[in-house]
């Protein structure tokens, strides 16, 4: 993306060119042929990863990095990134609600035919939507890197070293993901264990997403008024109460149920500062640099936290295995419902607690008035040269 030169921009043309292919290729994954067991796993590995590991990564970061290219403004930014991911949320849930429906309601999910019609829906509807996106925005911040100017892979990542307040971000948002993923990957256990319903877990992770809905619209006028990095410094505060608070009374539902609550007020501030944050690092970084590399940035920034999410995922369940879980005991060990235990409840907070340290040196929104002033001079000095 940091190499594209077209006339749609950098970060737009990507959606008009996999807009189809992602439609098509989401459909690809359920038409599984007869080809045998060893087959048929094949063809999935093959045209699952094309969808979630190839095409989907080529289109959602210069997706993400357009909140750079649409404006400069920090506030047009901040709305932008609100929007973005208040309707995240919103198609989550309307996925996770329609689509068992809707392949029930086209024969049941016994039949394969049923999963490639909902697949077709989905794949017309998403290349629908890209379309949309990509005729309906505008990449008004128009700089080029120098030609002259090699920008290899070495380059680029060499480069976003150097700005400090994006890796102050990297870090932030990899410590909330690893003490998340580390929690939720056990959240089943926990809900069947010591809660004695597993289906707690599914309600448990439902509450966590009903006050971001609420919240990360309201944190528009407070971003304006306090700072992303004030007002997101707050919620991270809040976020360490309510996971804190779970300690008190940790086999209620009831109680977790309200903690919950609380822990997503705190992440809302977190989810609606995040990536218009990271559009402003580009801003610095280029200030710094003399180099935009906004497609690095942002791919390096959701490499982190996939990779977080992974390894805290990995560890979480080795953890449970090594101290004596076992799926088919109706009863497990006390050393493995102690695991459970600690892991949902406790090792989130030391991951949580390093957040607000992260916070606490971020001072880009202080500055950025003055950094955008002077890229402006300089891109004004560079028009009147040539």
């Amino acid at each position: 993306m940091d190499k594209t030169r077209s006339k749609h921009g950098k970060a737009r043309p990507w959606l008009l060119w996999l807009a189809i292919p992602i439609g098509i290729s989401t459909i690809l994954v359920f038409l599984v042929p007869n080809l045998g067991d060893v087959g048929k796993y094949i063809y999935i590995a093959i045209t699952y990863n094309l969808v979630t590991t190839f095409l989907y990564t080529m289109i959602n970061i210069p997706y993400g990095a357009m909140t750079s290219l649409m404006s400069r403004d920090q506030n047009q930014r901040m709305i932008i990134n609100i929007f973005r991911m208040f309707m995240a949320q919103v198609g989550a849930l309307v996925i996770n609600a329609c689509t068992l429906p809707l392949v029930n309601a086209m024969g049941g999910s016994a039949h394969q035919k049923s999963w490639v019609i909902v697949s077709i829906i989905y794949g017309v509807i998403a290349t629908a939507l890209f379309l949309l996106c990509f005729a309906k925005t505008k990449e008004r911040v128009a700089i080029q890197n120098d030609k002259s100017k090699k920008l290899s892979f070495g380059t680029s990542f060499k480069l976003i070293l150097k700005n400090n307040y994006w890796l102050l971000l990297v870090g932030i948002w990899v410590s909330m993901v690893l003490g998340m993923s580390m929690s939720m990957s056990v959240g089943t256990y926990y809900a069947k264990y010591i809660l004695g319903n597993e289906n707690y877990a599914g309600f448990l992770g439902a509450l966590g997403i009903v006050p971001i809905l609420i919240i990360i619209p309201l944190t528009a006028p407070l971003n304006k008024k306090y700072g992303k990095r004030n007002v997101a410094l707050v919620g991270s505060f809040i976020s360490i109460l309510g996971q804190s608070l779970m300690l008190i009374n940790p086999g209620s539902a009831t109680w977790l149920m309200v903690c919950t609550v609380i822990k997503g007020v705190g992440s809302a501030t977190l989810s609606g500062t995040m990536f218009a944050m990271i559009a402003d690092t580009i801003e610095y970084g280029h200030w710094k640099t003399g180099t935009r590399v906004e497609g690095m940035l942002y791919s390096s920034t959701t490499f982190g936290a996939k990779v977080g999410a992974g390894v805290g995922g990995a560890v979480a369940l080795a953890i449970i295995g090594a101290a004596g879980y076992n799926g088919f005991a109706a009863v497990q060990t006390p050393s493995a419902v102690k695991a459970i235990k600690v892991l949902y409840l406790v090792v989130p907070i030391p991951f949580m607690l390093i957040i607000p340290i992260l916070y606490g040196l971020y001072k880009l929104d202080k500055i950025y008035p003055k950094v955008i002033e002077e890229l402006r001079q300089r891109e004004e000095g560079q028009q009147k040269a040539m």
